[in-house]
């Protein structure tokens, strides 16, 4: 009886369970695992295409987070509904203090669902998971490397020649952006035509190889 009574203190301390070998390695062992598939995906697949430290930074942390909560979490039956409620306040708040790019988005996306579903699928096989990851990393890559290998860039522009934004002058007015902006425009979108002052904002879109990088400017909406 006391031998009992001792184990069970040792066991409990707070009437909070102290240790479970078993769940521990397997909680390990998973945390393993969906970290290599973070840095798979964030550090060789995301940043050498973009080069955004900050994003990787956050990649990384949000992804060890989401799996550290589902994983506390997974006893409450929440399972299904707390895994879309992270994706809504991702596609809600989305950072608002400064707007994520798409692809920046998409990756973010991946991450939390590859985090969700390393530690929420527990009665499927280390092979299912495998799988899932794996087909996930490989649709990532293809995109990147083969899909949609040629990238292009965007910029926004103001023109003073609002003649050029009439429809049927659309190849002069190519061949004027490429002219002033030095880049090789492959399409032009109109934005705001001011007639007073006769000039239009234009978006144009160019090959993004070779082209050295540039920031978010508070005056345009770029990416």
């Amino acid at each position: 009886m006391i031998t009992l009574q001792i184990d069970q203190a040792q066991a409990d301390f707070l009437g909070v369970d102290f240790f479970h070998a078993d769940n521990f390695w397997k909680l390990a062992f998973r945390f393993a695992i969906n970290l290599i598939w973070i840095f798979l995906i964030a550090r060789l697949l995301y940043y050498p295409k973009q080069r955004k430290p900050e994003y990787l930074f956050g990649y990384f942390l949000i992804g060890s987070v989401i799996f550290i909560v589902c994983s506390l979490l997974k006893s409450v039956t929440l399972t299904t509904g707390f895994a879309v409620g992270l994706f809504a306040i991702f596609a809600i708040l989305r950072y608002r203090t400064n707007p994520i790019p798409v692809k920046e988005m998409t990756y973010f996306f991946i991450i939390i669902g590859i985090s969700i579903a390393d530690s929420l699928g527990e009665k499927a096989s280390y092979v299912e998971l495998l799988f899932c990851d794996g087909a996930i990393f490989l649709l990532a890559f293809a995109g990147e490397y083969f899909l949609f290998k040629k990238k292009f860039a965007r910029k926004t522009i103001i023109i003073q020649d609002i003649e050029l934004v009439r429809p049927e002058n659309y190849l002069k007015l190519i061949e004027a952006l490429t002219a002033l902006s030095g880049f090789k425009v492959e399409k032009a979108e109109i934005g705001r035509v001011d007639y007073i002052k006769k000039q239009a904002r234009v978006r144009i879109y160019y090959n993004a190889k070779d082209v050295p990088g540039d920031f978010n400017d508070d005056g345009d909406n770029d990416d």
